[in-house]
């Protein structure tokens, strides 16, 4: 639910039973809580065929439809089955693309930060207002000096 909070993410979640089994009460909150504010859509009845280079094949109810995609994560239960998904073509990587994107993101914050400051700061001088008595005002937040 993460990646679906981070802008620009469509999250997709292929699910193969019609409900969901064995879901904590706060994760079954979280997950609706997604699904209605429409960050995950979920597609229950489902699973994945076929993985393509920018798309999924996947089986909805006897129908396959292909959906754009750039990362997939398996999560097949408590021991996932490397070998199998191996031996099917998909690799298996070391890179935690999770936390990756995380700090990505915020270093992205960091340097808007930097670029904000640093505009308001040149920007000061035009923050400043004439009183009554013509001396400038300091900008809102600048403590008077005596």
């Amino acid at each position: 639910m993460g990646l679906a909070h981070q802008r620009g993410n469509t999250v997709l979640l292929s699910y193969r039973k019609s409900s969901f089994s064995r879901i904590k009460e706060r994760n079954a909150k979280r997950i609706q809580e997604c699904i209605d504010s429409g960050k995950v859509q979920v597609l229950f009845d489902s699973m994945p065929v076929e993985f393509k280079e920018k798309s999924v094949l996947i089986e909805v109810k006897g129908e396959i439809r292909e959906v754009p995609n750039d990362y997939v994560w398996v999560f097949a239960g408590g021991t996932p089955p490397n070998a199998f998904l191996e031996k099917i073509g998909v690799q298996l990587g070391t890179r935690d693309l999770t936390v990756e994107s995380h700090d990505e993101a915020a270093l992205k914050a960091k340097i808007f930060q930097s670029y904000v400051s640093q505009d308001l700061e040149s920007s000061l001088p035009s923050l400043c207002i004439r009183t009554d008595r013509g001396a400038p005002a300091p900008p809102t937040g600048v403590p008077l000096s005596k």
